[in-house]
């Protein structure tokens, strides 16, 4: 007996095993798979590092005018760093270009200034290149070539591509190191708005043609500061992912449009929920109550025609009319009402009146509350119809009243009955009220649709979405199915 008994378990942890395996069997192949036509990594000479350093950085300044002498790099040794990249240590001297732009900045843009201004005043259209070639072009060739030489030493990234090319990278502390903060110097003048002409304060934010005049001087067109990507499609979609998301829920605690959303979505379930249970007892018994006696027809017929009208439309379409026909311009109604009086010095009755004028957290909580009941209703007459009718004379025999026997026998078998299909109503309710970010709540859904137009992506904060949903129902789910086993326990 004890052999049988022992079987099953022994049968599920071979079968977990074994899926385990095929698991790591396909990661395996698909690791092998998203690697093969990579060229291995293969050593890199100072030499050959010497040649990609001096073309790249030759090939820079194509339009930077003022740039006639170059930057001299000297590769200094060569190490692997990992992932076919390699780290040169390397030396440079170069002019100092962003002494240029602090000493000459007040001068430079006083003089393009004052050409601007002249040929405006004639009529004539002034051109960013017109400015470079007329004015600062001058200036700041002369400033160049008296410029001093700086030294140092500086870190060059070079990666090894699929094909085993080799690419350098150009960051922006690459180039503006060896280039003697060229691009702090264009920096600078793109962020400059206002000059000083004459001892007066000059507002250029609109002249953008002077400032392309002198920027013209230092661009690099060449210069192209994105990272190589040398790595496999597994290697770069787990970045991309990673990027993602650091930049939907990392970046500004986005995180927390979630957190608080599901927060606000657990307390409108919770709530809802309440009123439902209430509501659908209520029903249910005025339903049950005409249907054993004949009385209560009139109550029966107001819950015929409220569990109809629930069931048949949509909640979403509930929700709008609700929040939109109902409850807005009453809370208006409520809000100014409350107003007059803290006007009239009667606060106590102002705050009152506030408090009873619904919001849309309560709009939503009264929403799904009245959808709930109406299912809710149906879930518990059924499960009072299910008590057979011997309990309920047994009851009588007993000396009960109706109300008596439908309090202390009948209800408390029906309850037992139905509370499973309540704890899935539960479930339903939770996942119903994802559309109450139609009247601006704050919900789950409405945290991943903020988080949506923060970032402009729709994977990540959809995803999240749907997963905290999932992973909230399976957890009740489990709970419900808890409870059935204990249930079912107790029927034995």
């Amino acid at each position: 007996m004890s052999a049988i008994k022992n079987k099953k378990p022994l049968n599920i942890w071979l079968k977990t095993l074994i899926a385990l395996l095929v698991i790591a069997v396909i990661i395996v192949a698909v690791i092998i798979i998203d690697g093969m036509g990579i060229e291995p990594e293969r050593e890199l000479s100072i030499d050959e590092a010497q040649k990609i350093v001096d073309e790249n950085i030759s090939s820079l300044p194509k339009v930077a005018t003022i740039i006639t002498d170059g930057a001299k790099v000297n590769v200094n040794s060569v190490s692997s760093i990992g992932n076919r990249r390699f780290s040169l240590n390397c030396s440079y001297e170069t002019k100092n270009i962003g002494a240029i732009i602090e000493d000459k900045k007040s001068e430079l843009f006083s003089a393009v200034y004052s050409y601007y201004i002249e040929r405006e005043a004639s009529g004539t259209k002034t051109s960013g290149t017109n400015i470079r070639m007329k004015v600062a072009t001058p200036i700041i060739k002369e400033a160049y070539e008296n410029a001093d030489l700086i030294s140092g030493e500086c870190e060059i990234l070079i990666y090894q591509m699929n094909d085993g090319e080799m690419r350098m990278y150009l960051s922006y502390e690459t180039v503006n190191t060896c280039y003697g903060g060229v691009l702090d110097a264009l920096k600078l003048i793109n962020e400059t708005n206002e000059i000083v002409y004459n001892d007066e304060i000059i507002d250029i934010t609109n002249l953008n043609t002077l400032r392309t005049g002198i920027s013209d001087c230092f661009a690099l067109t060449n210069y192209d500061g994105n990272e190589p990507n040398n790595g496999t499609f597994l290697s770069n979609w787990w970045s991309d992912m990673k990027d993602e998301f650091q930049r939907n829920f990392i970046n500004n605690s986005n995180w927390k449009h979630l957190t608080g959303g599901l927060w606000t979505t657990l307390r409108i379930t919770f709530f809802a929920l309440i009123i439902g249970i209430v509501i659908g007892f209520l029903v249910a018994i005025i339903r049950v109550t005409n249907s054993k006696t004949g009385k209560a027809k009139i109550l029966d017929a107001i819950c015929r025609v409220y569990v109809s009208i629930i069931r048949g439309t949509p909640v979403m379409v509930q929700l709008l009319i609700i929040y939109f026909v109902m409850l807005l311009p009453l809370r208006q109604i409520m809000l100014n009402y409350s107003a007059a009086l803290a006007d009239g010095g009667n606060m106590i009755m102002s705050k009152i009146v506030a408090f009873f004028a619904i919001d849309k957290f309560g709009s939503a909580v009264l929403c799904f509350g009245l959808n709930s009941g109406a299912y809710v209703a149906e879930i518990v007459r059924g499960g009072i119809m299910s008590v057979d009718n011997g309990q309920t004379e047994a009851g009588r025999s007993l000396g009960f009243t109706y109300w008596q026997t439908m309090y202390h026998i009948v209800i408390p078998q029906a309850f037992k009955a139905v509370l499973p299909a309540l704890a899935n109503e539960f479930i339903t309710l939770l996942k119903e009220s994802s559309v109450a970010f139609y009247i601006g709540v704050g919900d789950l859904t409405k945290g991943g649709i903020t988080i949506r137009s923060i970032t402009y992506s729709n994977f990540m904060p959809l995803i999240a979405v749907a997963l905290i949903y999932l992973v909230v129902v399976l957890g009740l789910t489990y709970l419900v199915s808890l409870l059935e086993k204990r249930l079912q326990k107790g029927d034995r």
